[in-house]
């Protein structure tokens, strides 16, 4: 069991210091359909943590966040002017896109690879996690989707995947249909294709077989549409393609919020 003894002597302004450090809000006043979430969008182990016990390099790898997720999220705010939420700290810390008694709401492996501070983590430890980590991306998440008309979480995902090579570049995935979700699902597969993009419709990963934490309580539970981005990260390390993939992506949600919200959308 993880002693939380060298955490008890952060005081109440500590902690507040780190929960405000755990999420960024942008353009919060943009009149866009659109809400952007990027739960995965960074690496960080807030310092008492003291790297979870891993050696640094792993903080940059896919187990801990997702690469070229930040970059894409921020691009995508500036063009569509959409509000955006974005965490700061890894999901090895606590991934907020997990129930809380999902194994790997703080997992505590890599593939084999123990992490040392996530083996077995105490009450008291949850709990600090939890007040810094979940809590200040909860609230902004619920305060920042008021009266929006439908949220993205936008991720990204590994070329290979126990030694099969995923064959899609982009992918939609949604757990209820809906207009907002047939619209992208047509738009951006039509765009994709012009760039050279293979579009997935819940690929590579089927959201109605797998568990994701924010739209479902975010999203389905408030009947706001929804659907989860998912991004080949190589593309994203790449300048070249990282324009395509952002160029593809800022029109073809532009053009859908364009035909189902006009009032509020902006042409790019």
């Amino acid at each position: 069991m993880t002693n939380a003894a060298g955490l008890t002597g952060l005081d109440d302004a500590a902690i507040a210091a780190l929960a405000a450090a755990s999420v960024e809000r942008l353009h919060v006043d943009a009149a866009s359909p659109y809400l952007l979430i990027a739960e995965h969008a960074g690496n960080v182990v807030p310092a008492p943590w003291h790297d979870l016990g891993l050696a640094a390099p792993y903080l940059d790898t896919h187990f801990a966040v997702d690469i070229g997720i930040d970059a894409l999220t921020r691009r995508l705010s500036r063009t569509l002017r959409a509000p955006a939420v974005i965490a700061h700290y890894s999901r090895l810390f606590l991934d907020y896109n997990r129930p809380a008694d999902e194994w790997d709401f703080m997992r505590p492996d890599l593939g084999g690879i123990p992490v040392p501070g996530n083996l077995a983590p105490d009450a008291a430890d949850a709990g600090l996690r939890k007040a810094i980590g979940w809590a200040p991306l909860e609230q902004a998440i619920v305060e920042a989707a008021a009266g929006r008309r439908a949220l993205v979480s936008v991720h990204s995902f590994t070329p290979v995947m126990a030694g099969v090579r995923r064959n899609v570049d982009i992918g939609v995935l949604w757990r209820e249909q809906s207009p907002f979700v047939t619209s992208v699902l047509k738009t951006l597969g039509a765009q994709g294709a012009e760039a050279g993009l293979r579009i997935g419709d819940n690929e590579p990963y089927d959201w109605r077989q797998a568990i994701g934490y924010t739209l479902n309580r975010h999203g389905l539970e408030q009947g706001r549409p929804c659907l989860y981005l998912e991004v080949r990260n190589d593309l994203l390390s790449d300048p070249e393609t990282f324009e395509r993939v952002g160029r593809t992506l800022e029109q073809a949600f532009a053009t859908v919020a364009m035909s189902l919200w006009p009032k509020s959308a902006i042409a790019v």
